[in-house]
């Protein structure tokens, strides 16, 4: 992946994120959408500020944390999710918490899906099978014996 689409993947609900001041990771809860889905999940929007509390503040003598988030930075504001203002996260997302931290995204719970391999190295792949296997090369004896047999009756 290029530097340029670093942090570009969308962001699911249920997203484990951070807090740089709290002490145990949250769950992103979606609450602005529930119809706009993304592999079997919500997306996550920048309504979104939903979380449960990041254990314990270092910013506040690690009083319990009480989230006071104010604005999600580095959407996607490309994309309208549902109403104006409503943009969908991104990977490189984060939101600032009124008392002082910065809420970062660990995971976008998007699951990989492989890519078929380029011909070039589907067609490397077949050679060296056949290379180790070479009775695939061979004719099919049922196959040739009726030909044979055909030929004979002809």
């Amino acid at each position: 992946m290029s530097q340029e689409q670093e942090g570009q993947e969308l962001v699911c609900g249920g997203a484990p994120c951070r807090c740089d001041k709290g002490t145990v990771p949250s769950m992103l809860q979606v609450t602005s959408n529930q119809s706009v889905w993304l592999q079997g999940k919500l997306v996550a929007t920048t309504l979104d500020t939903t979380f449960v509390p990041f254990g314990t503040c270092a910013l506040k003598n690690n009083q319990p944390c009480v989230p006071a988030l104010l604005r999600w930075e580095e959407a996607f504001e490309l994309v309208t999710v549902l109403t104006d203002g409503c943009h969908p996260l991104l990977e490189k997302s984060t939101i600032r918490c009124a008392v002082g931290g910065v809420v970062s995204i660990l995971n976008t719970l998007q699951i990989a899906v492989p890519a078929p391999p380029p011909v070039a190295q589907a067609e490397a792949s077949r050679t060296a099978l056949l290379g180790l296997a070479p009775l695939l090369l061979l004719p099919d004896p049922a196959k040739t014996e009726s030909t044979t047999r055909n030929d004979d009756h002809a």
